[in-house]
Parts: C-alpha cells; structure tokens; sequence
C-alpha cells in the first residue's frame, strides 16, 4: 500500500502541472488560451477542456509534429483539402496558412516560406511540424523538455469593432449609426460593452474619437477600438441666383440667362429652370424661376419677372432659324411643310454590295439569320432585338472555299448597343459608322483556303438580354468569293459545336433582308437653294426609289424598303447664303445622324426627333454662295421618309 503513494502522488503532480484550473484561470484573466501537448502522447488540453488527437505527438529527426486536424480543432480553427491542388488550407483567425503532403514549402496570408521537415501522413491522419503552425498563427511556443510538454499561448480576449454609417455627419442634421462589428476569436460570448461619444446627433462642429470596449463571458475587457468623425457645420441650403443681361426685351429678342447659384460646399446637383425661354413673342411680363438642389436634397429657388415690350424684333420662325444651335430642334407647322416645293435631283448610284441582314428582326430563336457568297467591296447591316428569354450573341462567320487564301480589309464600322431603346442604338450606331466613314481605321486579316474566321468580333463579344436591341453597319473588302453567315446562337453555347445543328430561319414579313448591289447613292442637286422654303424627299420609296436585290437563303427578289444600309451622298451645288438646312421625320419618329462638310451631326444631340412638327438644323451658310456635302444612312429603328429643308434666314 505504502509502495502505491509515490506513483499517485506523481499522477496527481502531472495533473496540477499539465492542467492546474489556477493557472488556467491566470491565463484567462490575462486574455490568453493555452493548449498543452505532450510528447508521444495523443493526451492535449484547451484551456481547462480534455482532448485526444488522432495520432501521438511525434518527433521525427529532429522535428515535432503534431495531427493536424486534431490541432486545428483544439484552437478552433479549420482545415480544408482542395483534390485539385493537393493543398491543406489551415484557417485560424485571420491567419491563413496553405500546405502539402512532402513538401517544406508553403505559405502563410500568401507570403512564401521555407518549413523544417515537411508534413505527411500516417494511417490517413495529417501530421504537420508543430513549430510552423504555432509561427503562422501568431502563438507563443515554450517547450519543458523534463515534463515532455509544449506550452502554446496566444492572445484570446475579445476584439471591440465597429463601422460608422457617416464619417462626416453635420452638427444637428445627420443621424449617425454605429454597427457594432466586435468578436471573439475564441468563440466565446461577448456579454458587455461600453461606448464613449457614440452620439446618434453631434451638436457642434469638430473631431470626436468614439471608442467601443467589449467584455467576453470570462469577464476579459478588450483593448479599446477608437474612431476619429469629423462634424461638419450644419449644411446650409443652396442660394438660387440668376441674372439676364437686361429686364425689358422685344418681341423675338434673344435672352441670355446666366445662372450664379451658389452652395457653402459647391455641391448644386441639379438647376431646374421654369419659363426659361430664349424668346417670348407676346408682350408682356414672364415670371423665370430657377429651382436648385444641393446633394443633400436642400433647396433653394429664385424668380424673377421681365417685360416683354410690344415691339417685335423676330418672328417665332425666324427666331428659331436664326438661333437655334447645329443638332438641336426647334418645331415646325408639319402641314406646311408639305406645300414646300420639292427639289429635282439626279441619282447615281456607285458599285457597292449591301447585306441587310435583320429579317426576323425579332429574334426568337437560334439559327443562321442570312447567308450567301460575295466579294469585292461589302457593307453588313445588322439590326436585331433579343426576343427569347435566353442571352444571345451574333456572329458574322466568313469561310474560305477557293484553293487560295483570300484577304480582308476591315474599314468604317459602327456598332451600337445592347441596349431597350431602340431610338438610342439607331442614333448611336449611325453616328458611330458615319464618324468612321471620315477617318476610317483599316485592319487586315487572311482566311486560308478551306478555314473560316469571324469578322467583326468586338460585336460578336457582346451578350443580348431580353429585349436588348443591337445594331451594326460595317464595311468590308474581300479579295475573291467567300461564303458567310449571320448566326445567333444562345450566349453560353460554343459556335463550332452549334453551328452543324443549325438552320437558315425564314424572313419575317415586316422586315427585310437580302443582298443589294450598288449600295452607294449619290444625289446631285444643282439649281439654287435658300431662295425660298424648299425640301427634298429622301427615303420614301416612291421619289427616291427602293434598292432591288435578292435574298440568296430562297432566291426571292426584295426591295429594300426605306433603304436601310444605303450611304446617300448628297451634293448642294448652290447654296444661297444665310439659308438653313434641316432634317424633318415624315413617318414618325427619326433618330439619326448625318455628315455635313465632313462634320458629324446628330438627329439630335440630347433626345429625338418625335413626329412631323419637329426640325432638327444640321447647317446654316454664311454671307457666301456655299457647297455642301451631306451623306448620310436611314437610322435603323427610326421611321421613315424624311425630307431635307432649306429655309432662308433673316439676315438682320
């Protein structure tokens, strides 16, 4: 019995060493967890909690290792394998450690390092050199070689964070929250807190420090978590100011407004006029009011009355042909328009191979949308919308028969779109291809005989949603016959492996598709102009005639009805000084863009032009005889005819 007091005395020794609550609880108080491992023992405690790993910690020449999962799981962290890679990723914390079986190289947040021996397993257990754990995660590593025991400590006390939802309140008007964000990285519950200067509303201007401490279950106080917010003075509202360069105007007299608001932080998000007209043709006084919102939503307004006097200087119309800018609109008695007597023109058309590929226009489903074999000079028109419910793409797929390579020049191109307003893709696709038309940028590309390649694949990149419309004019030169197809296939699909599944779809009867040989007008106008209201007819299919052409899927001769695709170039010979030159719709809306003396306009520059009673002015002469020169291609989605006005211009 006597022979049995050492050996319980020692077992009771090893307990009070390797897991004394008293020393545990120093380490708790302090904020730190310990784990205690010992040597050719699966025997391991968490602060006061009991463990057993799956396999011994062991020494092999000279390094210690320990299993792996077993470890992360005593300090609460994770391990996952990615089969791929081969890779153990170990979690603790914020640190991140990446590993492999064999070898010593391996990472801790991303940075590279260099282990002493490498990990490997035994009986399916990970073990990993217990040293490079306890480094990447940050622990304190104290060995006792006589008690065959490792010590690690890490900091364990809760961590206080928060986030502010506004860094730069202002005094008395901005509610400011606050997000407590604290955590322990232990797990343990976070049972108090205790802010300074949180406030919801500062009352004053300047820098407060808010600072938050939380308190875990053990009774452990975090170190403090501190913000620096600076109040700003409480935000005044805008001050509305405006002046005009007098306050009593003539009839059809040009007024200029000159806005002067001002803001205490120069933040005026948007100026609301009323009553703002350039010109008033009733005398009269009229009330202008401006309207100005800051980026707080504080408002300020101003009104002001002018006289409008019973002396007429301009006409409604002459007012508007007088002042209104290149690309904007003024309106017009679109009845009138119509007993303007019609310019005679004379019609050449050049050597130019149209493809009008946009029947269906509509597209519901997968297929080749055209197809046929060209060369020479050709332009691709495409103007499609996305009616199914699946993404698509088009292609433009060109394939090589002959036994030589063949050569293609790519030149002007525009491209517009995805986008649901049809009006939007129309201007932009014919701006973007006539503002190439005048300084075309060529690329080059061979296609090998027997091999196909996609042309124009910065439009083939694009993926159409649901009720997106996409529009493209483009010009091409191709050096002998080629075959080519438009093809629209769901986003996600390869086009190699679809294509042999795909066929040609059939036209729509509202729209239409083929190809058109001499695709270039020129129209020649050479009698005077400007002497009086005049207008040609452009795009009507009566005076200005339909393309004839034939769609190569059924051999069915087409008309190509508005023109759609053609380049018009139109020559004014005889221009009479002061006159002014616009565009105005017939059929309906038009949005659209002409070039005029090699100068890009827009139909127009900020919206559209949306019936018969609107002009947009594309060119007013001077105090000369003038040439001019404009070409132009009807905008897809817009409606067509269209005539172009010549009005003369008061000239005082």
């Amino acid at each position: 019995m006597k022979r049995n007091i050492p050996l319980l005395l020692l077992s009771a020794l090893l307990l009070v060493l390797f897991h004394s609550p008293s020393s545990v609880a120093q380490e708790a108080s302090t904020g730190l967890a310990k784990v205690v491992l010992v040597q050719n023992s699966t025997q391991m405690w968490y602060n006061e909690e009991s463990l057993t790993a799956a396999q011994p910690l062991t020494a092999v020449k000279g390094v210690t290792y320990v299993a792996a999962r077993s470890f992360m799981s005593a300090i609460r962290g994770t391990i996952a394998y990615d089969a791929k890679t081969r890779q153990y990723t170990l979690t603790s914390r914020k640190d991140v450690l990446n590993l492999q079986v064999g070898k010593s190289a391996y990472s801790v947040n991303g940075a590279s390092k260099t282990m002493a021996g490498a990990p490997y397993t035994i009986k399916g257990t990970l073990m990993i050199p217990l040293r490079t754990a306890a480094a990447g995660f940050g622990m304190t590593f104290r060995s006792f070689p006589a008690e065959k025991k490792i010590v690690l400590t890490w900091p364990n006390a809760p961590i206080a964070k928060f986030s502010v939802s506004d860094m730069n309140p202002y005094a008395t008007q901005t509610e400011v929250k606050y997000n407590n964000e604290a955590f322990h990285p232990g797990g343990l519950a976070i049972v108090e807190e205790r802010w300074e200067n949180n406030d919801a509303i500062f009352d004053e201007a300047g820098t407060y420090s808010v600072t938050h401490w939380v308190k875990d279950e053990r009774g452990t106080w975090s170190e403090p978590y501190t913000v620096s917010i600076t109040v700003h003075p409480p935000n005044q509202p805008p001050i509305a100011s405006f002046m005009t360069d007098k306050d009593t105007y003539r009839m059809g007299e040009l007024i200029s407004y000159t806005d002067q608001s001002t803001d205490d932080e120069n933040q005026i998000i948007s100026a609301v006029w009323k009553n703002n007209a350039r010109g008033f043709f009733e005398p009269g006084q009229q009330t202008v009011t401006l309207t100005v919102t800051d980026s707080h939503g504080e408002v300020g307004e101003l009104s002001k009355t002018i006289l409008i006097s019973n002396e007429a200087l301009y006409t409604k119309e002459e007012f508007d042909l007088k002042y209104t800018e290149i690309g904007e609109k003024f309106d017009i008695n679109g009845r009138s328009v119509l007993q303007f007597p019609e310019m005679a023109y004379t019609i050449n058309d050049r050597e130019q191979t149209l493809i009008r590929a946009n029947s269906p226009e509509t597209m519901l489903e997968e297929g080749i949308y055209y197809e046929d074999n060209v060369t020479g000079n050709v332009r691709f028109m495409l103007h499609n919308r996305n009616g199914s419910s699946t993404p698509m793409k088009i292609y433009i797929l060109l394939t090589n028969n002959n036994a030589d390579p063949v050569n293609v020049r790519l030149g002007a191109a525009g491209m517009a779109g995805p986008n649901r307003i049809v009006s939007t893709v129309g201007k932009a696709v014919t701006g973007r291809f006539l503002e190439s038309l005048l300084n075309p940028k060529y690329s080059y590309l061979q296609i090998p005989a027997g091999e196909s390649r996609l042309i124009f694949q910065e439009y083939s990149s694009k993926i159409l949603e649901q009720g997106d419309v996409y529009s493209m004019f483009a010009d091409a030169q191709l050096s002998n016959y080629v075959d080519f197809k438009v093809i629209a296939i769901n986003a996600d699909r390869d086009l190699t492996s679809a294509l042999p599944t795909l066929n040609v779809l059939p036209s729509h009867v509202d729209h239409i598709r083929g190809t058109f040989e001499n695709a270039n007008r020129i129209m020649y106008v050479n009698q005077t102009i400007g002497d009086v209201k005049s207008r040609m007819v452009l795009a009507d299919n009566f005076v200005d005639t339909r393309l004839s052409g034939i769609d190569k899927t059924t051999g069915t001769p087409v008309l190509n009805a508005g023109n759609y695709g053609v380049v018009y170039t139109i020559q004014l010979g005889k221009v009479q000084p002061h006159t002014a030159i616009g565009i105005n719709p017939r059929g309906g809306h038009y949005a659209g863009a002409f070039n005029v003396n090699n100068k890009t306009v827009y139909a127009t520059n900020t919206s559209i032009l949306n019936n018969p009673n609107e002009v947009c002015m594309l060119y007013k002469t001077g105090d000369n005889v003038e040439t001019v020169t404009i070409t132009f291609t009807p905008a897809n989605g817009s409606m067509l005819p269209i005539n172009l006005l010549f009005l003369p211009m008061p000239t005082h």
